[in-house]
């Protein structure tokens, strides 16, 4: 498949492919002047689309990427994704610990006799 027809079908510019290609995350087929996209690249195009809007930097994806005889690991990426998706959670703890401590602020301030009603 083609970059036009790729680019349709993820939802990505042409550019972004560009970009992907440039940085190493994906490699597709090189026939003359074109790229040919195989199922594999799509499939990898669009985990790189759903990661970026989860937030994870190009570096990161970059590193978790490894190819075995011209195909993603994809065992590799899942190690990476179940790795990124416990430190959401860890941060997630670490948000809701900070939800506690201000509720806990608050609380105070409206229990303390010292301040005026109006103020609170």
């Amino acid at each position: 498949m083609l970059i036009g027809a790729v680019s349709k079908q993820t939802g990505l510019s042409q550019k972004a492919i560009r970009l992907y290609e440039q940085q190493g995350l994906i490699r597709p087929q090189r026939i003359g002047r074109y790229r040919h996209f195989s199922a594999a690249d799509i499939d990898l195009l669009l985990l790189i689309r759903e990661a970026r809007a989860l937030g994870i930097p190009l570096q990161r994806l970059k590193a978790a990427i490894r190819y075995q005889n011209q195909q993603p690991d994809w065992s590799t990426l899942r190690t990476f994704l179940l790795q990124f998706r416990g430190e959401v959670e860890a941060e997630v703890m670490r948000q809701q610990q900070r939800l506690q401590q201000l509720d806990h602020c608050l609380h105070s301030i409206s229990d303390c006799p010292l301040l005026p009603a109006e103020k609170i």
